[in-house]
């Protein structure tokens, strides 16, 4: 069965205009075309869809699911490539979460800030507060 672009939107949840988008920079190359140049999507096409939606979810670049796109093309040769990049891919994304949590302890850290000012009444973290009481033994 082949798709028209809208219903492989429906399919997959990605925009029409970004299919279009990443058929234009070469990122499905497969896609078949009439004469009229409507593009018709194969099952295996509408499959390449959410893959590239998912690579774009975990910020793959354009050009490196381009180049992960033509080693697929080129068959078991080119597996130990196509890993290499998913595993930087993983590294990069191991990267990101140990940000996300730094960024969470710092968050939790402001909340129980905040818990404390609330309880107590007293703000003895901002200088630039008008409720601002610096710390002293009374108020620790």
């Amino acid at each position: 069965m082949a798709y028209t672009v809208i219903e492989v939107q429906k399919l997959t949840g990605v925009s029409s205009h970004t299919i279009r988008f990443w058929a234009k920079k070469g990122l499905l190359p497969f896609v078949q075309k009439d004469k009229n140049l409507v593009k018709y999507f194969s099952i295996t096409d509408v499959e390449w869809v959410r893959w590239i939606s998912y690579l774009r979810s975990i910020n793959m670049s354009l050009k490196d699911i381009k180049t992960y796109i033509y080693l697929s093309t080129k068959g078991i040769d080119s597996a130990p490539d196509r890993k290499k990049m998913l595993e930087n891919q993983l590294e990069n994304i191991n990267k990101e979460v140990l940000k996300l949590e730094k960024a969470k302890e710092m968050l939790k850290y402001k909340i129980g800030v905040y818990d404390k000012i609330i309880k107590t009444g007293i703000d003895e973290y901002n200088p630039e507060s008008r409720d601002y009481q610096k710390k002293t033994r009374k108020n620790k």
